[in-house]
């Protein structure tokens, strides 16, 4: 299973049931098992991957102000749990 959160970042799910968080680039490559080719954080639970890759993402981003931070943030959980469900009612 993938959700691809942007055009840099997905998370996947390894061989055990735990998400990994990968950037990769804009055409991303798959491996001969199927999972991304790119820099990969291993997590326990969906909520620490959504949570890093917030704190990533926002690292990248020009934000200047608290109410630009605020926003992002807001855009990005609402992004991530609108993935999720859909990934979900797909199953």
């Amino acid at each position: 299973m993938r959700i691809d959160l942007d055009e840099h970042y997905s998370i996947e799910l390894n061989k055990w049931g735990n998400p990994v968080l990968v950037k990769h680039k804009v055409n991303a490559e798959v491996n001969k098992d199927g999972h991304l080719i790119g820099a990969k954080l291993y997590f326990q639970t969906f909520g620490q991957a959504i949570k890093s890759y917030i704190k990533v993402s926002a690292s990248e981003s020009k934000i200047k102000s608290f109410q630009e931070m605020a926003a992002f943030i807001d855009g990005k959980l609402k992004g991530a749990e609108l993935k999720i469900d859909k990934m979900m009612e797909d199953d």
